[in-house]
């Protein structure tokens, strides 16, 4: 292998300051996603405390690894997939995380540059255990500014058919009718798009998208031992915090115990893959619940303020029976995405 291709040419500084972190979508989940999170700085902080050549062994499962190739003159390289919007975060100001990740691990690290088409970063280095220690950095680089960035993705089952949308739709009729303080149509979840989330995720281009598409079909083997279609009961209404006269969030209670199960060992799985939204990542199960009320539905000119009191609402329907459904399908959906009177758009589905 010729020299000029183990040593492409270093890129100019002016172009690598370009780039620029991307934070995607719309919020998702309320004011928590906003700001920077301090935890994802604390545990970067401490990867880069870790020892930079540790046990190879606890990382051989890690395919990537597998890719690395060796050159005749005895060099190691290895290109992995990065998305765009973890460039300028890669790179650094003024180089300087790239720069910083090089002198630890004796490696050279090339960035695509913005007009490129590729998104494969390339690591090269004279020894295997320094390719190891250098990927070991980026993927804890880009988990920790994963972490930072809004979901964009989430996996949900629909329940926005028969019984259960029917009901619904009778249970807002009844609540509108009441003309109860501050209760208004725009608060109600659309009867198109009821669901209930499994767990939310932060891809940002195709290559991770078909990534998630790959994991949801390897959770198929968790469904050995359960009994689908999943039966899902929805009776009952509650709210997400303690105040009911001040709440964002009106929700039907779910009992689905297969369902429980396939979603929490789901979560489980994802948690491996590094796609999770923060709020997914150390949770230990999935709170089955389906949204019927929520005030960020509201349009942003409507001035009623962050909450609404859901008081009467508990005491006249607090043991709404919705009914019954059946899922035999697992969605995974793009957030703010839905066309009017549809559900959201859905890259794929784990259909069984």
């Amino acid at each position: 292998m010729s020299r000029e291709v183990l040593t492409p040419p270093v890129q100019k500084m002016s172009q690598m300051r370009r780039y620029r972190v991307n934070v995607v979508h719309d919020d998702f989940g309320g004011d928590k996603w906003n700001g920077q999170n301090k935890q994802a700085k604390l545990e970067y902080k401490t990867y880069e405390e870790q020892d930079l050549y540790g046990d190879d062994d606890d990382y051989e499962d890690d395919a990537a690894l597998k890719c690395i190739t060796e050159s005749a003159n005895g060099d190691f390289s290895l290109s992995i997939h990065v998305s765009k919007s973890f460039y300028g975060g890669l790179i650094g100001m003024k180089g300087s995380t790239k720069r910083r990740i090089e002198e630890e691990t004796r490696t050279e690290i090339f960035v695509p540059r913005p007009n490129d088409r590729s998104n494969e970063v390339t690591i090269k280095a004279k020894q295997r255990s320094q390719i190891c220690a250098a990927l070991r950095q980026i993927q804890h680089l880009v988990t920790s500014l994963r972490k930072k960035m809004k979901p964009t993705h989430f996996l949900a089952v629909a329940l926005n058919s028969g019984e259960v949308k029917e009901r619904f739709m009778e249970l807002k009729k009844c609540i509108l009718e009441a003309e109860l303080p501050g209760i208004d149509a725009e608060l109600f979840i659309p009867e198109c798009c009821i669901h209930l989330t499994l767990g939310v995720y932060v891809l940002l281009d195709d290559n991770e998208r078909q990534e998630a598409l790959k994991n949801l079909e390897s959770c198929r083997r968790l469904l050995d031992g359960l009994k689908t279609p999943f039966e899902i009961k929805v009776k009952g209404l509650e709210i997400m915090n303690d105040d009911p006269s001040s709440t964002r969030i009106l929700y039907a209670r779910i009992e689905s115990p297969d369902l429980q199960k396939f979603a929490n060992q789901c979560l489980a799985h994802f948690q491996t893959t590094g796609l999770c939204a923060a709020d997914n990542i150390e949770r230990e199960s999935v709170k089955l619940h389906m949204t019927v009320m929520n005030n960020r539905y509201r349009n942003e000119a409507n001035k009623s303020g962050n909450s609404f009191d859901a008081r009467e609402i508990l005491k006249r329907f607090g043991d709404f029976d919705f009914g019954v459904a059946q899922s035999q399908a697992v969605h995974l959906c793009v957030l703010k995405s839905r066309a009017e009177d549809d559900f959201y758009k859905i890259s794929g589905s784990l259909e069984f």
